[in-house]
């Protein structure tokens, strides 16, 4: 569909009745975009009806598009799953009689014009081909404005932090919600500045097999199932449902008590989840199955940082260098931390320790030892074992990796997608 744009007003109505109207909606996620946009679409050319709306495809996608609407025009936002997804479901919902024109103000990768050619964009133009006028330029506001209008003063800009094991019973599912309630303990100086505790969550991707929520007495409410049964976008108010308050100070959403397959969740899904999480915590932790899926990619892409358990066997090293291999493969800037599980830390480096350093490609710095005794402890009362066991060789061989993660909360550069 080819549009004219010389002079006259936006919102003029056709001078000829008989006119056949071409009905446009020009959306945008920044304050003041789709106003300028829309008046440049429409001045000049009387068989447009142009309308205007600050939304982005994902609100749209969940509201619906206007009836008898011709085209849509959205600004893209290079990376952004979400309105990928959005855009598939427009684009299934209208059929082919909807059109959509994507405007960017960045020259596209060949990757992202691919995806969004095929999630359904009939064409993608330059922005400066709908002529902004400098007295436009004055009404677009920062992209921060719209998310303080979203959350206002609660919206937030969390660090994302994945935690994997080589093997099943290394470990991961303890060690993500010890981290959690580590976490949610101000530290002494925090302590004496009177400083408020970080928001965190902690999220059980293993839907199928998890057992993060019992270990520490969080119990399904059903919300987590309901969003993967019946393929939902998770946006704020579904994941404020979905996510119970912990007494030990973070937020959790355990795995269903009802089994659901791995591929009920889709990357689309996982982005969304994510996006919103980021926005609404300080620290996202999430525990990932060992099982590999589609929906693995949007999560590696936020991931700021990730910590993988393994031991020091053959074949648990090996399985660690594959699992490496694939998470850096399209992520080679995501820094990966390799915590050797269930083992004490030797004086020495033995000989099979020093061929799993040059295997992996790393000093194995963290080790977390074995303590059968404070682990029973911690599972009679249903705690994390740095809670159940303070002073045990496992708690204070996380006070390191806690540091870490604490320094990292006060850096403002985040992962994106």
């Amino acid at each position: 569909m080819t549009i004219a744009m010389p002079d006259t007003t936006f919102g003029t109505a056709a001078s000829d009745p008989q006119a056949v109207q071409t009905r446009v909606l020009v959306i945008s996620h920044i304050p003041g975009m789709s106003e300028m946009v829309a008046r440049n679409v429409g001045r000049g050319d009387p068989t447009l009806t142009v309308s205007a709306r600050r939304v982005t495809l994902t609100d749209l996608a969940a509201e619906g598009v206007p009836a008898d609407t011709d085209l849509v025009i959205f600004d893209i936002r290079p990376g952004d799953d979400g309105d990928l997804a959005a855009l598939r479901s427009l684009r299934a919902a209208a059929g082919g009689t909807l059109k959509f024109l994507g405007l960017t103000s960045e020259t596209l990768s060949l990757g992202v014009a691919r995806a969004l050619m095929e999630a359904g964009v009939d064409e993608v133009m330059p922005l400066a081909s709908v002529g902004p006028r400098l007295q436009d330029a004055a009404e677009l506001a920062p992209l921060a404005r719209e998310t303080q209008a979203k959350r206002g003063e609660d919206a937030r800009d969390g660090l994302i932090v994945a935690v994997a094991g080589a093997r099943g019973g290394i470990g991961a599912t303890g060690f993500t919600v010890n981290l959690a309630a580590l976490m949610a303990q101000p530290g002494k100086a925090a302590q004496k500045a009177g400083a408020v505790p970080p928001r965190i969550a902690v999220i059980d991707l293993d839907f199928q097999n998890g057992v993060l929520g019992a270990s520490i007495d969080a119990a399904d409410n059903g919300a987590y199932l309901e969003m993967l049964q019946q393929g939902l976008l998770a946006d704020h108010a579904l994941l404020a449902r979905a996510l119970a308050p912990h007494p030990l100070g973070f937020d959790v959403l355990p795995a269903p008590a009802t089994f659901a397959p791995l591929d009920a969740m889709t990357a689309d899904m996982m982005a969304v989840m994510l996006d919103e999480l980021r926005l609404s915590y300080d620290i996202v932790l999430l525990d990932l199955p060992r099982a590999l899926s589609d929906w693995i990619a949007p999560v590696l892409a936020r991931a700021d940082r990730m910590f993988l358990l393994s031991d020091t066997n053959v074949h648990t090293v090996r399985q660690a260098r594959r699992m490496l291999d694939f998470y850096s493969d399209d992520n080679p800037t995501m820094p990966v931390d390799i915590i050797i599980s269930t083992e004490k830390k030797p004086l020495s480096a033995p000989p099979h320790v020093r061929e799993a350093e040059r295997f992996l490609g790393t000093a194995l710095r963290h080790w977390l030892p074995r303590d059968d005794r404070a682990a029973r402890r911690a599972a009679g009362m249903g705690q994390p074992l740095a809670i159940a066991a303070p002073r045990s060789p496992v708690a204070k061989a996380l006070v390191p990796l806690v540091a870490t993660l604490r320094d990292a909360l006060t850096q403002t550069q985040r992962r994106r997608a």
